[in-house]
């Protein structure tokens, strides 16, 4: 059976109109109906390409928000942070771990908790000290001159007594009186 309607179109490839005999032609010609379906399957392959990259690059994520216990290698991928930021998290006492003879576990409701609560921040709790005063202080090279002693030795008396550390423009200062306190010294004031 024939069909005698002509209908005008527009060819949904290439834009131009067209003089169609049945109602579901879309293409002018086949050439335009190839290209188009040379271009509909490139773009379907595409797409099948990243979602399987897609899935290879989250999939891990996926399956590690499942689990219920993490270890380090797991956590620090679940979360993006590096091995070491972690491993200080739980030298600060901030996060508990279990330990499985050599393995570390951590539970994900810790994790979650843990970036859940705002972070205190430490200087806000410890009692900071004011400047005494550059006449009150030694700066860390008349330290080392006035007690004879390297500058690791006393970098390391410094940290070993709790000593607050002032820095001031290129200088680093050190009260008097608490360095006079270690070396057994009187300060000339």
């Amino acid at each position: 059976m024939s069909s005698n309607i002509k209908i005008t179109r527009i060819c949904q490839f290439c834009n131009i109109e067209f003089t169609a005999k049945t109602t579901k032609t879309k293409y002018c010609s086949l050439k335009c109906g190839s290209k188009n379906y040379k271009i509909a399957t490139r773009k379907k392959k595409i797409n099948i390409s990243n979602e399987e990259t897609n899935k290879m690059r989250y999939g891990d994520v996926e399956l590690l928000k499942k689990l219920e216990f993490l270890s380090i290698k797991d956590t620090c991928e679940l979360f993006g942070i590096s091995k070491r930021t972690l491993y200080r998290i739980i030298e600060r006492g901030e996060l508990d771990v279990a330990k499985l003879g050599s393995r570390t576990i951590i539970r994900r409701c810790d994790m979650d908790n843990f970036f859940a609560l705002p972070q205190t921040s430490k200087i806000i709790n410890e009692v900071t000290q004011k400047f005494p005063g550059i006449e009150k202080c030694y700066t860390i090279t008349e330290a080392q001159k006035s007690f004879n002693i390297s500058p690791s030795a006393l970098y390391l008396i410094i940290q070993r007594q709790g000593i607050m550390k002032y820095n001031l423009g290129k200088f680093t200062y050190v009260a008097k009186h608490d360095l006079d306190l270690i070396f057994n010294s009187v300060s000339n004031e």
